[in-house]
């Protein structure tokens, strides 16, 4: 069988695989400063530049956009397969075992910044499409392995690509999430809010802050006034005076802007800890609207847009970040709605709330919603593969959050991390077992082929 033969030749290839998985690892590849042809920096441009290399060694055609995405090609047919990936990193951080870009091997272990997100599963895709047209296998749609360089600042390349009017895949994924696949991401609505403090109210506030991103539930919270206080006891929260002003300190705990159920937030938690004091002014104002329109709730219930649909889900709210000098204020809400939501509709109401309070909307972004029917071409094939080389028979599945998959029509996230493994993306100590690695690689080729027939 065709796909028995593929497997094999997959792991034929494994030290050549895993040697260009070490040489673009090696390079620091975040985003640094713009330069001439560089438009990410030197290591994002570098990491394309090896990939490319990489490719031409192997004889496929090659492309670029602009500096900013590189392809890689195989076949003829009017049709393109597409699997999308990206060769940025986000930054190392402290805490590694090993070094962070030594893409060094321990105990069967490849460890390194990217080995998952996303060097790794991109490179294999490139020696997956490398063994299809080794063996000679009879496909019907040509093959392109595309690679960002900004995925993690925004996706700006792949943007850049489509907005450039270059070839969109006729079907795709991208290996950048986790297995099996996802059919559903919900749409995003991001919005920062803010206002002046000109009715400086009762007691004055020097400074309120808490959060570090809108997509992360904050975990910490800080509130400064002058003169005293009232702080209802409550864990996690801290009380102290200094300086003839009240410090009062709030500990929650972060999870990702998507499962804001997963975490608890410190803002929240500080408000309701001092919310029988009676500040007055605009800053009254706001400790209400957070307190009165998202509170402990995640669905957004009381901005009336909450929705729920058996198939993809709820919505979710998240007040992520806030900061306040006594001077202006601003706070940011993350909100992500499933298939059933109207997008206009959940606009225009935060609008409504905001505007109703005198606060202004200084920042709005959209991402839409991507649904691809779970019976379609796309995700029945993926999943056929996936259930028959793991025996794992567990449906296509929607989240919250958002993947490059969202660049393109008709693409969805598969793989590379298998359910139940450690979420070691993004983290210290980012690795993966080499023979998990191989086994994800031969599925993404499985893929690839089963994609490229019709």
């Amino acid at each position: 069988m065709n796909s028995d033969i593929l497997k094999d030749k997959i792991l034929e290839m494994q030290d050549e695989i895993i040697a260009a998985i070490q040489r673009n690892v090696r390079i620091e590849s975040v985003r640094g400063e713009e330069l001439p042809g560089a438009p990410y920096g030197k290591g994002p441009k570098a990491a394309l530049d090896d990939l490319l290399s990489l490719g031409k060694e192997m004889g496929f055609q090659t492309g670029q956009a602009g500096d900013r995405v590189g392809w890689l090609e195989y076949g003829d047919g009017e049709e393109m397969v597409g699997v999308l990936g990206h060769v940025d990193v986000v930054p190392a951080g402290e805490g590694w075992k090993y070094p962070a870009y030594g893409a060094e091997i321990h105990d069967g272990v490849l460890y390194g910044r990217g080995v998952l997100d996303d060097k790794g599963p991109i490179i294999g895709a490139v020696f997956a499409m490398k063994a299809i047209r080794d063996l000679n296998l009879p496909i019907d749609r040509r093959i392109r392995i595309l690679f960002g360089s900004d995925e993690e600042c925004g996706s700006s390349c792949v943007k850049y690509y489509v907005e450039n009017g270059y070839e969109l895949p006729t079907i795709g994924f991208t290996p950048d999430a986790e297995f099996p696949a996802i059919f559903c991401e919900k749409g995003i609505s991001n919005f920062t809010i803010a206002s002046p403090i000109l009715e400086k109210g009762n007691i004055e506030v020097e400074s309120f802050n808490g959060g570090i991103a809108a997509n992360s539930v904050p975990a910490d919270c800080r509130l400064v006034v002058k003169g005293d206080l009232k702080v209802s006891p409550s864990d996690g929260v801290t009380v102290k005076k200094e300086d003839g002003k009240t410090i009062v300190e709030a500990a929650g705990r972060s999870s990702h802007g998507s499962r804001p159920e997963m975490g608890e937030n410190a803002v929240i938690k500080l408000l309701l800890a001092v919310r029988e004091n009676d500040f007055g002014g605009d800053f009254q104002k706001l400790v209400d609207f957070l307190l009165d329109k998202i509170g402990l709730e995640t669905n957004g219930e009381s901005l009336g847009i909450h929705y729920v649909d058996e198939e993809t889900g709820e919505t979710t709210l998240n007040m992520g970040k806030i900061r306040c000098d006594g001077k202006e204020f601003s706070f940011t809400l993350d909100i992500r709605y499933p298939k059933n939501a109207d997008a206009e509709i959940v606009d225009d109401r935060i609008k409504n709330e905001v505007s109703g309070c005198s606060f202004e909307v200084r920042n709005h972004s959209n991402a839409p919603l991507l649904y691809i029917p779970k019976d379609s071409e796309l995700v029945s094939k993926l999943m056929g593969v996936y259930a028959k080389e793991t025996g794992d028979h567990r449906g296509a599945f929607a989240i919250g959050g958002g993947t490059y998959a969202k660049e393109f029509p008709n693409m969805v996230a598969f793989g590379p991390q298998f359910p139940g493994d450690p979420d070691v993306i993004h983290q210290p100590n980012e690795c993966v077992e080499v023979e998990k690695l191989m086994k994800m690689i031969q599925i993404l080729a499985l893929a690839i082929y089963e994609l490229a027939q019709k």
